[in-house]
């Protein structure tokens, strides 16, 4: 019998697919445009009032280091709960919730070299990219 140890939530940015630990994530929203924030980091769009709590919003074709003129309008905001408050990633879409069992193998990702990737998996015979994006924003002063 397989033990699940974890889900992920899947989400796409232009062609690829990609997987977030589910363990960080607090809420999935619509996007909503964030109020601009003078002399903000690279790749940061803004913040929102989310009941309450102030997210701040970043691009997520930014995160990954993606062209984005390849990716479609970016319309949902993955919601992370960090100890260093509240982020919202953009992405284009959110798909599904999948399990992420305790044997899976990733594979290491040569053709691209980055500190959110940490690998790809199959599943259901698509790829996804294995992401994780808290370290990064949690970097974030």
């Amino acid at each position: 019998m397989e033990q699940l140890v974890e889900k992920g939530i899947c989400f796409r940015l232009g062609d690829e697919r990609y997987v977030h630990p589910l363990s960080t994530v607090k809420e999935i929203l619509s996007y909503q445009s964030p109020a601009p924030v003078p002399g903000a980091s690279p790749g940061v769009e803004g913040m929102i009032d989310v009941r309450g709590h102030m997210v701040t919003v970043l691009y997520g074709s930014h995160l990954l280091s993606l062209d984005p003129n390849q990716c479609e309008a970016e319309g949902h905001i993955v919601v992370l709960d960090l100890p260093t408050g509240y982020f919202g990633i953009r992405v284009e879409s959110v798909d599904q919730v999948i399990d992420l069992p305790s044997d899976n193998e990733t594979q290491s990702l040569e053709y691209r070299n980055h500190e959110c990737i940490q690998g790809t998996m199959q599943r259901d015979n698509e790829l996804y990219i294995l992401v994780d994006f808290s370290d990064y924003c949690s970097a974030l002063n």
